[in-house]
């Protein structure tokens, strides 16, 4: 029997469905509006009339006063008589020329290659879907990853990195899979005597070269091709930087941790900032942070901590301090470690600290 039409009732809870399609379409307009250029047009040009924006951009005549109004609404451009401006926090985040620029991480969201895109394929799939090929990560999804570390990961690990015992008297530090460079380039930002590497496939070199430049540290952060698994990063290193770089190593860790090892220096900083799984494979957080972070984290984040800085410990590594930190994809687990002189010999299972003669 066909239902009577007058008899069917949606209710107000259609009203959380109706937010989640008005997400889509305000992520939309903010996407549009950064691949047009709009913020960066207005930052140069200042206040400009309505019809004279819309000309500039090319946008139909029949939808720029909508269009602009919906980013009035949203906080990102103000009007005054007929003229839109942006405002100071599409200045500061928006704009490209700010440090804090995160119009990158936007538009990743919606990279066609990304996840996110199909993300029906995506679940379906036997394996996860890579953020860029075998040679390294796609670069836009790079620099997002940048933007996204500078909502306050780069910062509290460089913190913790600036009070370690060890740090001023430091000279030589390597950022293995650095992609962006920035925790290289804090950590120098701190101490003026550090010189860094670092370490990542050939096709991302150039852009970490491009990040370097734009901190003006040219002349003391150098960029090597090849990776961890491959290549001999040298020795002599007094810190050593592993930043969400080994999950897709899961298998490999006892023997990244033994390069580590070897290349630093008796009592070096071993320093890895990754996530982790909670006790069932979640740790807390949303379930959409917890999918993005399996997406970025090829299929998982990395699970049993004790085991991880039990790997570290075989290898001479004595974990010295862990921390969690917040970040924009949920609580990242931050591991100090230090490397064991020699002739020193810690006892079993002790990770928090050697405790012989020649450690302290």
């Amino acid at each position: 029997m066909n239902p009577d039409i007058k008899d069917i009732k949606i209710g107000e809870e259609i009203s959380s469905i109706d937010t989640i399609v008005d997400g889509y379409k305000t992520y939309q307009v903010i996407r549009a509006a950064l691949e047009l250029g709009l913020f960066e047009w207005l930052d140069v040009h200042g206040s400009t009339p309505c019809e004279e924006l819309g000309n500039t951009l090319s946008i139909n005549g029949m939808f720029t006063r909508s269009f602009f109004q919906t980013l009035v609404d949203l906080g990102f451009l103000q009007e005054t008589d007929d003229r839109f401006e942006n405002t100071k926090i599409t200045a500061r985040l928006l704009v490209q020329k700010s440090p804090a620029y995160q119009g990158n991480w936007i538009l990743n969201a919606a990279d066609e290659n990304g996840p996110w895109s199909a993300l029906n394929d995506t679940l379906v799939g036997f394996a996860p879907k890579n953020t860029g090929s075998s040679k390294g990560p796609d670069l836009q999804f790079l620099k997002a990853m940048g933007e996204r570390s500078l909502r306050g990961e780069v910062q509290e690990v460089t913190r913790l990195i600036a009070a370690w015992e060890g740090f001023g008297a430091a000279k030589k530090l390597l950022d293995i899979g650095g992609g962006h460079g920035l925790y290289a380039i804090a950590a120098c930002q701190q101490n003026p005597d550090l010189r860094a590497v670092v370490l990542d496939k050939p096709r991302v070199i150039d852009l970490t070269r491009e990040f370097i430049r734009n901190y003006g540290m040219e002349d003391r952060i150098r960029v090597v091709s090849g990776d961890i698994m491959h290549n001999d990063p040298g020795t002599g290193y007094d810190i050593v930087i592993i930043s969400h770089h080994l999950y897709k190593f899961r298998t490999a860790l006892p023997m990244i941790f033994g390069k580590v090892a070897s290349s630093l220096r008796p009592r070096g900083l071993f320093v890895s900032n990754h996530w982790f799984c909670g006790p069932v494979c979640g740790t807390g957080s949303s379930g959409i942070r917890e999918l993005d972070r399996s997406f970025q984290s090829y299929g998982h984040p990395l699970c049993h901590p004790e085991d991880f800085a039990n790997g570290m410990f075989t290898k001479g590594l004595v974990i010295t301090k862990r921390i969690t930190i917040p970040g924009s994809s949920g609580a990242s687990h931050v591991h100090l470690a230090e490397k064991v002189p020699e002739g020193c010999s810690p006892l079993p299972g002790q990770n928090e600290s050697c405790g012989c003669r020649s450690c302290q």
